[in-house]
């Protein structure tokens, strides 16, 4: 067996072992559980807005044709486009919307597997057995294999391009990494690390480099220029129009124009903030300390920072961060392509302990996978209930007259949602204005709306969260949130991250500074609740909204 590339520790000699192989086909069969169950987790009503736009945009362009001449703003790379129109194509006149998470969870199983491969070039063989185990038991990786978005592909990809640098296999690094950009934009950072590579020079002690410097980068150019001529041509035939929405897109994320779901990123610190919801609900607390504690470590055992940048898991994980952490727009799915890599810096980290102190890796080790595997645990919880929105669309055709007036927020989910309980053309639908400055129109038409309404939903907390966060420039609109949960009878909707009796949620209510006088436990319908701090609303408003119905008092 290879020495791994960095763990240069007492060799563990369990990697061509039975149980060790069992262990690998146990733990990839168990992500594939967590990753492909309930596919129709919102009932087929589409709750996740890219997915239906981006199989909307598969189902409208005719395959091989430019997608850019169809959607010029279209802000993705075309291979998720070209995956999902041979999926439309497959089978016409059928929703592809299940496939498509069917195939968004495969990929995230082969996330999985390249992450406990990296894990084992770092760490050994019982360090790529808990890397896997930890990006299996991720939240975020598991809740994000449920949506057809273009992030767990890109995340694979791009993870996989670094562990073919790692390899010191230059072809497929680059192959990878232009599929990765055929993705999205933002990952042509994944050559950063290949770059540097061949520039700082030299190998980890005891790894071949794989040649010299010099045909180091024309092997890496020339696989991503092929794979990406293939995946994405129409971006080289046609860069003005192609390019144009990838680059909206990356202004967006920058910070240098505002959105109403942006706006809930006022006040959170670059860095800090993406970290501590990886803790919160990305990987897990531990796992994020000990990525970061393996990340440290790793500068001194590879002979200071030169040798260190010099790794391409090593160089991938801290020009990532660097670059999307300090982004104006937070969004906790930007920071997935460092997770497989974090997770095996993670077993690293943990594993050093272990040759240190052997009770102290030990019980880091367990309580790492144990804490991220309770966090993944529940969030499968979220599917065994059904979709809030559709529940609160059932009361809303079960209580509500023909013409009755539904009052709706700006930019969230309009309720009710098509069902074969009712028609929704049935009532009249009117917007409350929320986002708009504050004047003396739009206190004029959130008091009208109030007045007529005969129920205003609350569909997620994406309103009232990200409008808390601007108390000084919304006061008159957060006013409107607060009589109006006061003044109304209040039916809570919603569905909790839990095991059993127990769920795991924040309070967007009280974090907010709104009261309904329910407890987390009352609201999730559950025995008991861990009070979660604030968690970013993307973790929750797609497949976990908190939905509110106010209805006038009687």
């Amino acid at each position: 067996m290879r020495d791994p590339v960095v763990y240069r520790g007492r060799r563990l000699g369990l990697s061509r072992t039975t149980a060790t192989r069992a262990a690998w086909l146990v733990l990839l069969l168990v992500a594939a559980r967590l990753r492909l169950l309930a596919p129709d987790w919102d009932g087929g009503i589409a709750a996740h807005p890219d997915e239906r736009y981006v199989l909307g945009v598969a189902a409208s362009v005719p395959l091989g044709a430019n997608v850019c001449a169809y959607a010029p703003d279209f802000p993705y790379g075309h291979l998720p486009i070209t995956l999902a129109q041979v999926l439309v194509r497959a089978a016409p006149g059928h929703d592809p919307l299940y496939a498509a998470r069917l195939l968004s969870g495969l990929v995230g199983v082969v996330g999985v597997a390249v992450a406990g491969r990296l894990g084992r070039q770092l760490a050994g063989s019982i360090g790529g057995l808990l890397a896997a185990t930890v990006a299996a038991f991720s939240p975020l990786l598991i809740q994000q294999a449920h949506f057809y978005t273009v992030d767990p592909l890109g995340m694979t990809l791009a993870s996989g391009a670094i562990l073919a640098a790692q390899r010191r296999r230059w072809e497929l690094a680059g192959m990878l990494g232009g599929l990765a950009l055929a993705c999205k934009l933002t990952l042509v950072i994944v050559f950063v690390p290949l770059l540097i590579t061949a520039l700082v020079g030299g190998a980890p002690r005891g790894v071949s480099s794989g040649g010299a410097m010099s045909p180091r980068l024309p092997r890496v150019g020339l696989g991503a220029a092929c794979a990406f001529l293939v995946a994405s041509p129409w971006s080289l035939l046609t860069p003005r129009l192609c390019w144009r929405g990838p680059l909206q897109q990356s202004l967006m994320a920058a910070g240098h124009y505002e959105l109403p779901y942006t706006m809930q990123y006022s006040g959170t610190l670059p860095y800090v903030y993406p970290i501590v919801q990886m803790g919160l609900w990305g990987l897990g607390a531990l796992a994020t300390l000990s990525g970061a504690l393996g990340l440290l470590i790793a500068i001194k055992r590879l002979g200071g920072l030169r040798r260190a940048v010099a790794v391409p898991a090593w160089s991938w994980a801290l020009v990532y961060l660097c670059i999307v952490g300090g982004v104006g727009t937070k969004f906790p799915r930007y920071m997935l392509p460092l997770y497989p890599v974090w997770a095996a810096w993670a077993a690293y980290g943990i594993i050093w302990l272990w040759g240190q102190r052997r009770f102290a890796g030990a019980l880091l080790g367990v309580l790492t996978a144990l804490t991220t595997s309770i966090a993944g645990l529940a969030q499968i919880g979220v599917y065994g209930q059904p979709h809030p929105w559709i529940v609160a669309s059932e009361r809303l055709y079960e209580r509500l007259e023909p013409g009755s007036i539904i009052g709706i927020e700006a930019w969230d989910h309009p309720l009710p949602v098509p069902l074969p309980a009712g028609d929704v053309s049935q009532f009249v639908q009117r917007t409350a204005p929320l986002y708009d400055d504050e004047s003396t129109q739009k206190s004029s038409a959130l008091s009208d709306l109030s007045a007529q309404a005969d129920v205003l939903v609350i569909a997620s907390r994406r309103g009232y969260g990200a409008l808390a966060r601007w108390p000084l420039r919304f006061p008159e609109t957060l006013e409107w949130y607060a009589g109006s949960l006061h003044g109304r009878s209040v039916e809570v909707y919603t569905r909790c991250p839990r095991i059993g009796p127990v769920a795991f949620s924040d309070d967007p209510l009280r974090d907010a500074g709104l009261d309904v006088g329910l407890t987390v436990a009352q609201i999730c319908g559950t025995r008991w609740a861990v009070r979660l701090p604030h968690l970013d609303e993307s973790f929750r408003v797609y497949d976990a909204p908190l939905t509110l119905l106010l209805w006038p008092r009687r």
